[in-house]
Parts: C-alpha cells; structure tokens; sequence
C-alpha cells in the first residue's frame, strides 16, 4: 500500500510541474489542469513546494493574469 501512496505522490508532483510550466508560458488554464489541481490540491496528495505553487497560480487566475479556456 506504501507504494502506491508514493507512486500517487509522483504522479501529482509530475502533474502539478507540468502543468505549471504550461500555464506560465501561455498564461491560459484549461478546465481539465483546473480538476486535477483541485483534486490535488484536496486529496492532501501535495508537498509544501506543491501547495505554494498551486495557492500562486490560483491567485495569478482571480487577479486576471490567467484566462480560463
């Protein structure tokens, strides 16, 4: 069961980098990235770093720096 605690873990730390990346670069966020932050970001699957970066990208959309496609 370890394992897949630790394989999860991975997946969403992989996820959240690229997903990061895309979103710096295009400054868009599709409904599907905003799902598995959410979901990321609720299951407590997050490491610090993790959390910081998705609370930035959050407050970069309400402020209007981000655009919903």
């Amino acid at each position: 069961m370890e394992t897949c605690i630790s394989s999860q873990g991975s997946f969403w730390q992989s996820e959240i980098y690229e997903i990061a990346a895309r979103i710096a670069n295009s400054h868009q966020i599709t409904a599907h990235e905003q799902r598995v932050l959410r979901t990321a970001f609720l299951e407590n699957a997050l490491e610090e770093e993790e959390h910081r970066i998705v609370n930035r990208l959050y407050r970069a959309l309400r402020r209007g720096r981000i655009k919903v496609v």
